[in-house]
């Protein structure tokens, strides 16, 4: 009986294990199909444009840092200039939308009010609506504004985000009503219990979010292109195209591309190495709660 019971176990793990290792495979396969063109963009940033096109694939046999010199000196350094412009705008949109988010979010869900389901809703209609639609209208009011070339234009109306809010809203149904009550009872105050205990305790949604905030900002390039035509007010996603523009009488200056696509990648990196555990977080606590 008890071999029995042994070779059922044993029967049961093989293909288990089977399965598992091809899962393992199948998803070193993808994440290598994944990173295979980083790799190429990494590694021909640091080869001069003779090497580029004879080893394309292949580690840098003459490793160089001449691209990146002829970069950041590019037309008067005015791709470090848009690199601090995108360092600026992004920062500064992520940290107002989380602050703006937590508080909509706050009011929304722990917070009654007349008309609340009726507002809500017309935000969350607003998600509907394309936001190249919206390109039109929005420049004919900030010309008149006198917004059009600044970085208030790239700040401000972004700071207002609906699905920053609506997942703030959405987390914080999950907090106990119980717990705000009894921090009232001890003479608690609404900034209190928001900056002390709904604030902490969002960390995981709130880091999820700005990791993708500040990457849909950093990555933005249709909005700034029509609002934007100052170069000292330009990101870098609006500057980095214009290397294929007549910068170079021998033909498109590859070795700059792709030291640019280096460069703009880095600081998505840097955040998403940072704030990768409150995104898993989040990820886990959502499993969790469904």
């Amino acid at each position: 009986m008890e071999q029995t019971r042994k070779l059922e176990h044993n029967t049961r793990r093989h293909p288990l294990h089977t399965g598992t290792v091809c899962m393992h495979l199948c998803l070193a396969f993808c994440s290598l199909i994944a990173v295979f063109p980083v790799f190429i963009m990494i590694s021909g940033s640091f080869k001069p444009i003779t090497e580029l096109f004879v080893n394309s694939w292949g580690l840098p046999k003459e490793f160089t840092l001449d691209n990146y010199a002829r970069l950041l000196n590019y037309n008067s350094g005015m791709i470090l200039h848009a690199f601090l412009n995108s360092v600026f705008i992004s920062i500064s949109t992520t940290i107002l939308q989380l602050i703006i988010a937590s508080m909509a979010g706050f009011a929304f869900s722990k917070y009654t009010f007349r008309g609340k389901k009726f507002l809500f809703m017309m935000f969350l209609l607003t998600m509907m609506v394309p936001g190249e639609l919206l390109l039109t209208p929005q420049f004919v009011i900030f010309s008149r504004l006198g917004w059009l070339n600044s970085y208030r234009v790239q700040i401000i109306p972004a700071i207002a985000n609906t699905f920053a809010m609506f997942m703030c809203r959405q987390f914080m149904d999950s907090i106990p009503n119980e717990m705000l009550e009894a921090a009232r009872v001890d003479g608690a105050g609404h900034w209190r219990i928001y900056t002390q205990m709904i604030l902490p305790t969002s960390v995981p949604t709130l880091g999820a979010l700005g990791i993708l905030q500040f990457l849909s900002k950093w990555n933005d390039y249709l909005y700034p292109r029509i609002m934007i035509t100052k170069v000292q007010f330009k990101p870098i996603m609006v500057i980095l195209p214009t290397l294929t523009e007549g910068g170079d009488t021998s033909g498109t200056p590859y070795d700059l591309i792709l030291a640019g696509c280096t460069l703009v990648v880095i600081p998505m990196l840097i955040v998403f190495f940072c704030l990768q555990d409150k995104f898993l977080d989040s990820v886990t606590l959502g499993s969790v709660k469904g």
